[in-house]
């Protein structure tokens, strides 16, 4: 073998015998810590920009670059989704259509300016359970929600009406959706009026005119509902309550914020506007500005619990 590499026995050996370098020991603790996140549960989708961002809060110093090649060499990718739609808008209606206010500008300076909502199906073993979801744009948390058996204009109204109650918004917000004729139905168009909010919806047929929730809804199929099996109407129920609360808002880190959580964000903008110590990061907004109660999360979500509960009460 030295004969054909042309090198000589001392040289071989010594490279047979050496030690790992630095770099090999770094690189290694970087894979093990690699797997270790990617382990952890709704982590596994999880592609390199996330990695290595979830990496640097852990305090393990590394580059975007190497953490693509390392995850590529020990065979960590993210999961993919299935390609499979219902659709769950109707359009097909004599509602009045409010104008596109956004004109797909999915920007916003600060929280409670910009509401975006839409509708999505969990499958279960008893039929479909409709969620819909309520999104703040400037920090894509989501600040209301409900689940029911039926997609309907009353089910858009406890999403909203959870947000008003969680985040007490101004007048003058815009609540964009598609034209659904849930959102365009008059007890819904009436419920905005008397919060003095503008309506937005999206150009016919225009999937993109909604993106954010879009995007919101891909997540929690592909980090949740894809990879699970609900029995009951009262699964799912309890899927969405952890996957939004638990994890979506205080911890999945999302490539619009510069990879930050929802959360996070939010408390960032807080002390954009108050200087360090004037208030405690634990300490929630209050009166006419967002909720941000990180360490009374489990708090919030009971709460939210007990308002999905009593609207599926109500249905009965």
């Amino acid at each position: 073998m030295c004969r054909v590499l042309e090198v000589t026995r001392a040289a071989f050996y010594k490279w047979l015998n050496r030690q790992p370098s630095a770099t090999d020991q770094n690189q290694k603790q970087i894979v093990n810590e690699i797997k270790r996140i990617h382990a952890l549960p709704r982590y596994r989708d999880y592609g390199s920009p996330r990695m290595h961002s979830e990496l640097l809060a852990h305090g393990v110093a590394c580059s975007l670059n190497t953490v693509a090649k390392l995850m590529r060499h020990a065979g960590v990718r993210a999961r993919n989704a299935p390609k499979f739609r219902v659709h769950t808008t109707d359009s097909q209606h004599d509602f009045p259509i409010a104008p596109n206010r956004l004109n797909q500008q999915f920007t916003a300076s600060q929280p409670n300016s910009v509401w975006l909502s839409d509708f999505t199906y969990i499958p279960t073993q008893e039929g479909f359970t409709y969620l819909c979801a309520v999104q703040d744009l400037c920090s894509r948390r989501i600040v209301g929600w409900a689940v029911s058996r039926s997609i309907d204009s009353q089910l858009a109204l406890a999403a909203l009406n959870q947000a008003i109650a969680l985040r007490d918004p101004g007048a003058g917000l815009i609540v964009h959706s598609d034209r659904g004729s849930q959102y365009a139905s008059l007890a819904f168009r009436r419920r905005l009026d008397q919060c003095q909010f503008l309506q937005s919806m999206s150009r016919k047929g225009n999937c993109y005119d909604n993106a954010p929730m879009e995007s919101f809804f891909k997540s929690f199929k592909v980090e949740e509902v894809y990879h699970a099996r609900y029995e009951t109407h009262e699964q799912a129920t309890r899927a969405a309550t952890d996957y939004i609360e638990r994890f979506y808002n205080p911890k999945r880190r999302h490539s619009a914020l510069g990879y930050e959580s929802p959360v996070l964000f939010e408390q960032c903008k807080l002390f954009e506007k108050k200087a360090p110590g004037d208030l405690p990061s634990s300490e929630p907004f209050v009166g006419r500005s967002p909720n941000l109660a990180t360490d009374n999360g489990d708090k919030e979500a009971d709460r939210n619990t007990a308002f999905v509960g009593d609207f599926r009460e109500s249905e009965r």
